[in-house]
């Protein structure tokens, strides 16, 4: 789940930011595999994640998209990908998932400090990690460093630097509300693992930073 190992920001902002993938192994466990998604998305609802996207349908539930629809468009080879902003809701999500041990496989991402804490709470020894090393190159050709903050939770870049500004414009102006703009941020995330909670925080850190015409 490397798309989400990317997301910029100050260490606080990112505690409450907590991305689960779980999904079959082609052509080894995915035959099937379809009623076994099934009930792990009914886990993840019961829950209560933040985001959740359906590649299927092409959007995430902030578009609207019901989770009876998402299960009926369900088939062997799909992945649950989403997001929750609770350290207590993903510790209970991973608790349930085990518990239902349904023999796909499992993908955590978020701060190495806080992943670590809440595998170490549950006596779970990671598989495998993957790390974030940093940007390279010539860094003054990438978007400005506020926006990315917001840009970055969407590891296939479908949410624009362009976007962010135009939000930030239409916040300033009485158009939308920071919740609003944060919502519609999140929209072009078809994965669902774009956090717009925490992207409401960052625009209300980007308003003093900015005039408009």
């Amino acid at each position: 789940m490397t798309h989400t190992l990317h997301r910029e920001g100050s260490i606080e902002s990112l505690k409450k930011d907590f991305l689960l993938l779980i999904t079959p192994a082609m052509k080894i466990n995915d035959k099937g595999a379809a009623e076994k998604i099934k009930k792990l998305i009914d886990i993840v609802f019961d829950v209560g994640p933040t985001n959740y996207g359906c590649y299927e349908k092409g959007m995430n539930i902030l578009s609207g998209i019901d989770v009876e629809v998402i299960k009926d468009t369900t088939q062997d080879n799909s992945r649950i990908r989403c997001v929750f902003s609770s350290k207590e809701k993903f510790k209970e999500v991973l608790t349930r998932v085990i518990e239902a041990d349904l023999g796909l496989s499992v993908t955590v991402s978020g701060l190495q400090s806080s992943v670590k804490e809440i595998l170490d709470e549950m006596e779970i020894d990671p598989h495998s990690v993957n790390l974030a090393m940093g940007t390279h190159g010539a860094e003054e050709k990438l978007p400005d460093e506020n926006f990315r903050k917001i840009t970055t939770m969407c590891g296939h870049a479908m949410v624009a630097p362009g976007l962010v500004e135009d939000m930030i414009v239409k916040v300033k102006k009485g158009r939308l509300t920071i919740e609003e703009a944060a919502v519609k941020l999140a929209k072009p995330c078809i994965c669902g693992v774009f956090n717009h909670e925490r992207a409401a925080l960052l625009l209300k850190e980007l308003m003093p930073l900015y005039t408009i015409d």
